[in-house]
């Protein structure tokens, strides 16, 4: 009776075909089709993912990456591809193994249509309840639909079901971002504290850094730039370009340049603010020796950065005209930059020069004015249909108005 009854728990493990993170060999084949994946190779890749399959038929992400690399190669131009093969495919493996949950949420993964695709999925999870990957993608379509506490609900669900998957814990981290940010600071951190090498701990600091200020936001940076190197990380790429943005001495700027230029070569993007910020920090020096006229002609030789260096860029060059006895350039320099885009520094050094000058406050917001208004130009026209058969929309309708302007993806 004890055999028998083991025979059977075996025999119902087997019908319940549970959603698999991979065996070691079905992992191997992931690793492989990943590789050709990146080499832009879709079609090896998908390849790959299918000996994946059929070393653990189970594996839902390597179904997840066959179809995905079947479709970019067979229709590498659509947003929406359909690949009939694969519908047919899916649908025979369904018929042939009914109590594999994987095919039906398969099935609803290749559904373009999310109300479609929800079906599949809740077949899966009648399959097998605990189909983690089923309530994962539930997740995503009611987020879609504004439907947050059934986003939370299957997040929860799938985090449960297969606590081994650390994109699901941080899905459900980041669900809760704006409505709990204590609750989405703790679970976030658990992704960190429990799966410290993936990619989703990269991803996990960069939404910490995005929700904290200074100085935890730099802490988190900092982490990112130490332990998730860009070349082999997206968000450890992502945070450097964020951080670069952010620091104010060239000198730093130009330290996190050099390590994104050293692991991204190819990028010409790194390799121009290797430039600008080594000639920043250069005349960052002159001015401290007191060469003015040095750090002036540098400067004039230098492209003119954007964003915060722009400001950085501006108040060296206020600072070596202001010690080469030209407070004036070094007014205007400080009034250009605050006219294209306000800056505290700026703002705060504008103020002294203008002092210099016998300019009042008045006078300081006329110049900025002056230049905005000069370099100011129509919108462009355009007329929109509105929304629920309303009249169509109008730019000239709001003449004399501020106008903002969003566009939203179609959900």
């Amino acid at each position: 009776m004890f055999v028998l009854a083991l025979a059977w728990l075996g025999l119902s493990a087997a019908l319940a075909a549970n959603e698999s993170n991979g065996t070691p060999a079905a992992k191997a084949f992931l690793s492989q089709g990943e590789g050709a994946a990146r080499a832009g190779k879709p079609a090896e890749a998908a390849a790959a993912f299918r000996k994946a399959i059929d070393a653990d038929p189970d594996f839902v992400e390597a179904h997840q990456r066959f179809i995905e690399s079947t479709q970019r190669a067979e229709m590498p131009a659509s947003r929406t591809p359909t690949v009939p093969r694969l519908q047919e495919l899916y649908t025979r493996w369904a018929r042939e193994q009914p109590k594999r949950a994987v095919y039906q949420w398969a099935l609803g993964f290749l559904s373009p249509e999310a109300d479609k695709a929800d079906a599949f999925f809740r077949a899966a999870l009648e399959i097998d309840p605990a189909f983690a990957r089923a309530h994962f993608l539930l997740a995503k379509n009611a987020d879609q639909r504004g439907d947050w506490d059934a986003q939370r609900s299957h997040l929860k669900a799938a985090v449960e079901s297969n606590p081994a998957e650390p994109r699901y814990l941080l899905r459900y981290a980041l669900a809760h971002k704006r409505t709990d940010p204590a609750r989405f600071k703790k679970l976030a951190l658990t992704v960190v504290e429990k799966f410290p090498t993936s990619p989703s701990a990269a991803e996990a600091l960069y939404h910490l850094a995005d929700a904290a200020v200074n100085p935890e936001r730099r802490s988190y940076f900092e982490r990112l730039r130490a332990e998730y190197p860009a070349d082999k990380f997206g968000y450890g790429a992502s945070a450097m370009y964020d951080f670069y943005e952010e620091v104010t001495l060239p000198s730093e700027a130009l330290s996190i340049a050099q390590e994104m230029a050293k692991a991204l070569p190819d990028s010409k993007t790194w390799a121009r603010r290797v430039a600008l910020q080594q000639a920043m920090t250069r005349s960052a020096a002159l001015v401290a020796e007191r060469k003015f006229a040095d750090a002036l002609d540098l400067l004039g030789r230098t492209e003119r950065p954007s964003g915060n260096h722009a400001a950085t860029w501006a108040l060296l060059k206020a600072e070596a005209a202001a010690g080469a006895g030209r407070a004036e350039q070094a007014y205007t320099s400080l009034v250009e930059s605050v006219a294209a885009a306000a800056d505290d520094r700026a703002e705060t050094a504008l103020v002294k020069y203008a002092t210099m000058l016998n300019k009042s406050a008045r006078d300081i917001d006329a110049d900025i004015w002056r230049i905005r208004d000069a370099n100011a130009v129509p919108a462009a026209p355009f007329e929109l249909p509105a929304d629920r058969g309303a009249a169509s929309v109008k730019l000239s309708d709001y003449r004399g108005r501020v106008v903002l302007l969003a566009f939203w993806f179609p959900g």
